[in-house]
């Protein structure tokens, strides 16, 4: 893993280009230790499935994490036959690779001249912002873009992507609140996953939780002790990737992260920055076993009940044959599904306009009325006095 070269490097304490270049491919061997060191970390990516293999395509056979999967055993037959339950896994395409950027610059380089454990600790250092930045891009990731200035979230399909693509997966719709999505997401666990299955959602998400939870059952301890890893018995995997919004449910190893053992590694003295130079090249993949055990929840919310119908105004006064307006600011499903009437038409008539929420108020004769305005759910009056 060029420990040795660099730690020479570091004890030379006269840096040339020639002593320091380095281009090629790691050995099958050291490319699994460097893959073995990024996930082997304290996050996601050590809990989930990772298949670190020689090849840059591979058609993955998966452990079947559906129930029934024995089959009768009858000696000289092919034992896949009858198997009911087919074969699982997933197609690994790791063809395209992720770059990262590391320096060093003299200053660190002179300063660990007699620090055993420098080399080590900067190898270290590489595999932990992979770690990190590959389990980021598994929940950002949305495309597989080859254009060299892609942006992060086009390197690579991520596994919120992939799950919301697939028509294999199991969609419930949002309804607003965290809660009443967790109670859809388990309702929708398939047969198999049931009391296997972890719920996965980001850190925000699961703060929002905690508030609901201490609102609903005014327990103020509980937000104390911010403990609540579990809902209805299924634990809680909090990421911090996740995208807020996003709720999944599966079996943990039935996440895939594919990693090429065709690990790049230059190395270089950039005269200009007077530092060490290295870019490494991976190549990820991330998949399911199995999409029909994933349950994802659908990004747009279905309206939330507890939206509060708000306008600017509560009481108005208008001239015969005069015009003044209020305006719709929200509403139960959005300023568009709101309606408005005259309660004395011969006093006041109305105009809504749908996409702007503004409500035209025409005085026809003196006198005073209300306004009723209703978004489906809540219903607000409106008084209004007319003058000559």
């Amino acid at each position: 893993m060029d420990y040795l070269n660099l730690s020479q490097i570091v004890k030379s304490g006269n840096i040339k280009p020639t002593d320091v270049t380095l281009t090629g491919t790691l050995s099958p061997k050291e490319g699994r230790v460097f893959a073995n060191n990024i996930v082997k970390k304290d996050s996601f990516l050590s809990k989930i499935t990772v298949d670190i293999t020689n090849k840059l395509t591979k058609e993955r056979k998966g452990v079947s994490i559906k129930k029934g999967s024995l089959t009768r055993h009858i000696s000289g037959e092919d034992s896949k036959k009858g198997q009911k339950n087919g074969t699982f896994g997933c197609k690994l395409d790791m063809t395209k690779g992720v770059e990262l950027f590391a320096a060093i610059n003299d200053d660190t380089l002179a300063d660990n001249q007699d620090n055993p454990n420098f080399a080590k600790t900067q190898q270290e250092a590489f595999s932990t912002t992979f770690n990190n930045d590959l389990q980021y891009l598994g929940f950002v990731g949305k495309d597989d873009s080859e254009e060299a200035d892609a942006v992060f979230e086009d390197l690579a399909k991520g596994w919120v992507y992939n799950a919301k693509s697939s028509d294999k997966t199991i969609k419930v719709a949002n309804k607003g609140e965290i809660i009443e999505n967790l109670k859809a997401l388990v309702l929708a666990f398939p047969e198999d996953i049931r009391g296997r299955a972890v719920i996965v959602m980001g850190a925000t998400d699961y703060d929002e939780y905690q508030f609901e939870l201490a609102n609903r059952y005014k327990n103020a301890a509980l937000l104390l002790k911010a403990d609540a890893k579990t809902f209805m018995g299924y634990p809680i995997e909090v990421v911090n990737d996740m995208p807020k919004g996003t709720l999944m449910g599966t079996v943990l190893k039935n996440f895939v992260l594919g990693l090429a053992t065709q690990v790049k590694r230059n190395r270089w003295y950039d005269n200009l920055r007077d530092a060490l130079m290295y870019k490494f090249v991976v190549f990820p993949d991330y998949e399911f076993d199995d999409y029909e055990m994933v349950v994802i929840l659908e990004d747009t919310a279905t309206v939330n009940p507890t939206t509060t119908l708000t306008i600017t105004a509560s009481n108005k006064t208008v001239g015969v044959g005069k015009t003044v307006q209020a305006t719709v600011q929200e509403a139960h499903g959005g300023i568009s599904d709101v309606s408005v009437a005259s309660n004395d038409t011969d006093k006041v008539s109305v105009n809504y306009n749908t996409s702007t929420g503004v409500i035209e108020f025409t005085g026809v004769s003196e006198g005073k009325t209300d306004v009723m305005v209703s978004d489906g759910v809540n219903t607000k009056t409106i008084k209004v006095t007319v003058v000559a």
